[in-house]
């Protein structure tokens, strides 16, 4: 056992030497992986156990101040990843929307702000975190599901890969499209912050929701178009990872609309 984590060991170093992005190999929180596992780490352990058992003869915090201010500050630093990110990607000539390699040696002015908004998002990930740590300190332990955990803590670890391994390449479109889904759904929380009354709008939440799944399945048809044409060398693993990852998602979200709109209208009625 020792000799065969060794070997995994060695094994990751060599491919994380060899396939590292050098224009982002000094970022904060990208050179090891191991401050991105640990904060996985924490995170799960936390909200799974650590935080309910700290709350468990306490009452839930308030937290709607901090909450607004948080929502706030999703909605400005999602809007403006997105629109740097966009301006520098597919709305750009020498952006391909059908298969963009990853090439470490572009270093042009609009390559490197595409760059900044990737790391931005990265970032963004970390502080997504925190939606979970105040259902723990609201006591809304109902809202703490396995799709909930799953995808903050996931995000984290494929938005690592992502900026580290692939800045610039066809899995840009990742980030893009889920820059403009934050910005839609952050606004949502800070409207109903402000204006509780207005949760009663379900319908909100439901498209909300239908956007989600449209991103999940238009992601599947973005990573499966390199994987059937790959003219441009981007690796066809991380394609079919994506679309298997993608798909998963759009099952577990689609579980998730069944269960909370179209189930729950057909017991109402």
């Amino acid at each position: 056992m020792p000799l065969i984590l060794k070997y995994f060991y060695y094994w990751i170093s060599y491919w994380f030497n060899e396939h590292k992005d050098p224009r982002v190999e000094g970022f904060f929180l990208l050179g090891s992986p191991f401050p991105m596992y640990a904060s996985i780490v924490l995170y799960l352990l936390f909200v799974l156990k650590w935080g309910p058992k700290w709350m468990e003869n306490r009452p839930p915090y308030e937290l709607k101040n901090v909450i607004r201010v948080y929502n706030f500050l999703q909605v400005v630093s999602n809007l403006g990843l997105f629109i740097l990110g966009i301006r520098n990607s597919y709305l750009r000539k020498e952006f391909s929307f059908f298969c963009q390699t990853v090439d470490t040696t572009n270093n042009e002015p609009w390559m490197q702000n595409l760059l900044w908004a990737t790391y931005g998002y990265y970032i963004t990930k970390y502080f997504d975190l925190l939606d979970t740590v105040f259902f723990v300190l609201r006591k809304k332990n109902n809202q703490i599901t396995f799709l909930h955990v799953y995808h903050h803590a996931g995000m984290v670890f494929a938005v690592y890969i992502f900026t580290k391994f692939l800045a610039g390449s066809h899995s840009t479109m990742l980030g893009v499209i889920n820059l403009f889904i934050h910005t839609i759904m952050y606004s949502y929380y800070l409207v109903t912050s402000i204006h509780p009354e207005y949760t009663k709008s379900i319908w909100w939440k439901r498209y909300i929701t239908q956007m989600q799944l449209a991103q999940f399945g238009y992601l599947v048809f973005h990573f499966a178009i390199v994987i059937v044409k790959n003219d441009c060398g981007h690796p066809n693993l991380v394609s079919f990872v994506g679309l298997i990852q993608n798909l998963f998602m759009f099952a577990l979200f689609f579980d998730f609309y069944l269960k909370a709109y179209v189930r729950k209208r057909t017991k109402m009625q």
